[in-house]
């Protein structure tokens, strides 16, 4: 197996695939398809490395991160996307919230949008 992210961060190369998504819709797509057990597994390992995965990222320009501190920082983002499920929803996607949908994030934030 190749490796992906930084040295140190091997607890969270199992979640790259599914959680470190070049967009925000991508993101929230891998969130909103997600069940709660697979949500709460990554959310539970993410958050023990954030605060690490971080500091390792902000030695770079954010424009110029190395490939793979850049997908290190995509899965803090898709992070992000965990905790509204954990945090504030209780479930994958919001109450009410009908999926699929049609609503499509055509573009976030540069360059992580």
């Amino acid at each position: 197996m190749s490796v992906s992210l930084p040295k140190g961060f091997q607890p969270l190369e199992r979640f790259v695939e599914k959680w470190a998504r070049e967009t925000t819709d991508e993101r929230v797509h891998a969130r909103a398809t997600s069940s709660m057990e697979e949500i709460r597994e990554f959310y539970d390992v993410a958050v023990e490395h954030a605060e690490a995965a971080l500091a390792y990222c902000e030695k770079f320009p954010i424009d110029a991160l190395p490939e793979d501190a850049a997908r290190l920082f995509r899965l803090i983002l898709g992070l992000g996307q965990a905790a509204v499920a954990i945090e504030i929803h209780g479930q994958p996607r919001g109450p009410g919230v009908p999926w699929p949908h049609d609503l499509t994030i055509e573009r976030g934030p540069f360059p992580f949008g």
